[in-house]
C-alpha cells in the first residue's frame, strides 16, 4: 500500500491523464465558445495582453458576483492554471506572483501547452519532491485563515479544484459537440 502522499500524487496523475486526454482536439472556436451571453472568458486587453475575466474567479475588489457568471473553456483552463500557480507559488516559492504576472493563452493549442507547463513547473514537480514532514506541517501565513492547515490539506484542495473544473470543461466539450441540438450555435 502506498503512503498517503503517494496516493495523493497518484490521484493527481490519474485525474491529469484523464483531463489531458479529454482536451485532445480542442480548437479555438470551442475554447472561446460562449454558450450564453455574459460569459467570463480569457480576452485580449487594449495593451495586447490576454487576461482572465473576474480576476480568475475572485471577482476582484468587489468580489465574485452571486451567482457567478457562466464560464468558457478558456476561463476554466485559465482558472485551473491559476490554481497551480497561486497555490504552488505560495507553498513552494516566495508567494510573489500576482494575477498581473500571468499571461493567458490566446489560442486553444497555446492554452494546452501553457496548462501543461504551469502544472509541471508550479505544482506537480514540487509536490512530488515534498518530504513527509512537509506534507504534515502547517502551510503558513501566505495562506491567511488557512495557515494552520497542512500540506496534505492544501494538496487535497488543489486536487478537488482540478477534478471539478476538469469535469466542467469535459461537460462544456460535450455541449459544444451537440450545440446544434441545444437550439443555438
Amino acid at each position: 500500500m502506498k503512503d498517503p502522499a503517494g496516493s495523493v500524487i497518484g490521484a493527481f496523475d490519474e485525474v491529469w491523464a484523464r483531463f489531458t486526454a479529454r482536451l485532445e482536439g480542442l480548437e479555438d472556436a470551442e475554447y472561446f465558445w460562449e454558450p450564453v451571453p455574459g460569459c467570463w472568458s480569457v480576452r485580449q486587453g487594449r495593451d495586447g495582453r490576454w487576461r482572465i475575466d473576474g480576476d480568475g474567479g475572485d471577482g476582484g475588489p468587489a468580489g465574485a458576483p452571486v451567482p457567478p457568471p457562466f464560464t468558457t473553456i478558456a476561463w476554466r483552463i485559465g482558472h485551473i492554471g491559476l490554481s497551480f500557480i497561486g497555490f504552488g507559488d505560495r507553498l513552494f516559492a516566495d508567494g510573489r506572483i500576482t494575477l498581473r504576472d500571468v499571461e493567458f493563452a490566446p489560442t486553444a493549442p497555446a492554452a494546452l501547452a501553457w496548462l501543461e507547463e504551469v502544472y509541471r513547473r508550479h505544482w506537480r514537480d514540487d509536490l512530488a519532491a515534498m518530504d513527509a514532514a512537509r506534507w504534515q506541517r502547517p502551510i503558513g501565513p501566505a495562506f491567511g485563515a488557512y495557515a494552520d492547515r497542512s500540506g496534505m490539506d492544501l494538496a487535497l484542495h488543489v486536487l478537488d479544484e482540478l477534478t471539478h473544473h476538469a469535469a466542467e470543461v469535459a461537460l462544456l466539450r460535450d455541449l459544444y459537440r451537440h450545440r446544434d441540438r441545444l437550439g443555438r450555435s
